[in-house]
């Protein structure tokens, strides 16, 4: 009887769930510009460099690795390689075709993954996320992510159930991220202590850069904000995985932690890519809380703000 009635409840959540998400679109559009920002801003021989004493290879031995951009082409300069990913990562954030570009996605996060000698979470993130996403933009049909969701594709097709299997892939993967990373904190002296950011901001080549260094020193140095900011991380990553994993609301919510607490860490010590692309996953994970909410937030804000001289001219 149980298992009859979670079958029956999953197969309501199958149907119900919209294939076209411009949310989830706008998601991989942010991934996909965070990784061409490293390919953009960083030249090759800054990708590929010796690690512990060895030569400047690209690694191929495994299957996965194998199918890597750099290794299909490991003849060609590693420079026009990495351009060619860059079109490929540039055509994806247009939005183009969403339920064929995911898998040029997908190829793209892996070869960087897979290939580049110092890659950083953000690439291991996009890998996993761009898999999910592939199966997750199974059902879209829209020559463009960012057209307005019709609502016709084929609710009772596999495809609709990959889609929302891939969903559901994100949603949990990203959550594990966050909560995994709350939970790792913990135990470490300066993060339980309340002062890891202090260490962080002057920690010589990781520390508070930019602009805003200055500032985040400083501020670090008041030991209230250096609790709140330490203990605030762990707070709002917890957040964060856990209202993904709740109803609509909560996912705006999410998402909205996300994008503050990643904007702070890249104005106070960089690592733009790895932000951005964690920002992304996260705005796919709540992609379905957004597209529900967003239009009331524009429309709450649009209330706000002052009329325009043409809205007050009319009788």
């Amino acid at each position: 009887m149980f298992a009859q009635r979670l079958i029956a409840v999953l197969e309501r959540s199958v149907r119900r769930f919209p294939a076209e998400s411009r949310a989830l679109g706008a998601g991989r559009s942010v991934i996909a510009l965070a990784q061409a920002s490293v390919l953009l801003f960083t030249p090759a021989s800054h990708l590929f460099v010796p690690v512990g004493g060895a030569e400047t290879e690209t690694g191929c031995s495994t299957p996965v690795q194998a199918v890597s951009l750099y290794c299909l082409a490991d003849t060609a300069d590693r420079q026009v390689v990495g351009l060619v990913v860059l079109a490929l990562l540039l055509v994806v954030a247009s939005g183009i075709l969403p339920r064929f570009t995911t898998v040029l996605h997908f190829w793209a996060s892996l070869s960087l993954g897979q290939s580049v000698s110092l890659p950083d979470g953000g690439d291991a993130v996009a890998q996993v996320v761009t898999f999910f996403l592939v199966l997750a933009c199974a059902n879209d049909r829209r020559t463009w992510h960012w057209q307005r969701p019709r609502g016709s594709g084929r609710t009772g097709s596999l495809w609709q159930g990959l889609a929302w299997a891939g969903w559901w892939g994100v949603r949990l993967q990203v959550a594990y991220v966050y909560l995994n990373s709350a939970l790792a904190k913990l135990p470490v002296a300066p993060w339980s202590e309340g002062s890891a950011t202090y260490y962080v901001a002057r920690m010589e080549n990781f520390g508070a850069a930019g602009l805003f260094a200055d500032l985040f020193r400083w501020a670090t140095g008041i030991t209230l904000i250096a609790l709140l900011t330490t203990w605030g991380t762990i707070l709002a990553e917890s957040l964060i995985a856990l209202f993904l994993l709740r109803r609509e609301s909560r996912q705006a919510v999410a998402a909205a932690v996300s994008a503050a607490l990643h904007v702070l860490i890249v104005l106070q010590i960089g690592i733009v890519s790895f932000g951005f692309i964690m920002v992304g996953a996260v705005m796919c994970a709540a992609s379905r809380g957004i597209d529900a909410y967003a239009p009331r937030w524009r429309d709450r804000l649009s209330r706000r703000l002052p009329a325009g001289p043409t809205a007050r001219l009319q009788p």
